[in-house]
């Protein structure tokens, strides 16, 4: 999923038809429970780690060393994140505010890799 976002093939019109989708599934499921401000933040913040986990190992990327750690960091770091947050959520209406967290993350990585990317306005 990833490697489709970070590719030529998403254009500028995918990505904002997809920050628009997940804004709101975000909203909709906000309706059933809202999740708590420090919970989005955290999440925002997963979203963006991702991208900056993301763009040292594609630096480190002739090292390989380093390719196996920062593959299990990508695939660790989220889960063990949602499984605390499933953990610590109240037990009643646990599956909105699990795909709001979902959702918040998947936000935070689209704002950081989107604003990165973006052509300089002046040269």
């Amino acid at each position: 999923m990833l490697d489709f976002w970070y590719s030529a093939r998403c254009n500028r019109q995918v990505k904002l038809v997809l920050c628009v989708a997940v804004c709101l599934m975000i909203y909709a499921c906000a309706k059933v429970a809202e999740l708590s401000l420090g919970f989005s933040l955290l999440s925002l913040g997963l979203g963006a780690l991702v991208h900056v986990l993301r763009v040292i190992k594609l630096k480190l990327q002739g090292q390989q060393r380093y390719n196996s750690m920062f593959d299990a960091l990508f695939f660790l770091l989220p889960i063990i994140y949602w499984l605390g947050l499933m953990l610590l959520l109240p037990a009643q209406h646990v599956w909105a505010l699990m795909l709001q967290a979902i959702g918040f993350s998947v936000l935070g990585l689209f704002i950081v890799s989107i604003y990165s990317n973006r052509a300089p306005r002046f040269n």
